[in-house]
């Protein structure tokens, strides 16, 4: 398609076009996908905050894609780096979590 696609995202209470080189029905794959992740961090943790609820899933969405590629041999990753990686990602979770609680009181 000349100039590309378009696609309306509406994610977390935030909506807003975006327009890609990409086909529609790519976009939408991609969208599908976000959504999805979104809703495993929603049932993983309590937190509602959506810009936490949007950090949160990106950290697991990159830690996905990273051991994919180690996996595949596409990226470099030690397993020590994996390993830390998840160590990060848990401590900040829970950290997130704690401050979480923390305000509710």
């Amino acid at each position: 398609m000349a100039g590309g696609s378009r696609i309306n995202i509406s994610v977390l209470g935030t909506s807003f076009t975006i327009r890609a080189d990409e086909d529609e029905a790519y976009l939408k794959r991609i969208l599908w996908y976000l959504e999805k992740k979104i809703d495993e961090t929603r049932q993983r943790t309590p937190i509602a905050d959506p810009v936490k609820i949007s950090i949160l899933t990106s950290f697991y969405i990159i830690d996905e894609l990273l051991r994919e590629k180690a996996r595949d041999g596409r990226e470099a990753a030690l397993p020590e780096e994996s390993e830390e990686m998840e160590r990060i990602a848990l401590r900040l979770i829970s950290e997130i979590d704690n401050a979480i609680d923390g305000n509710n009181d």
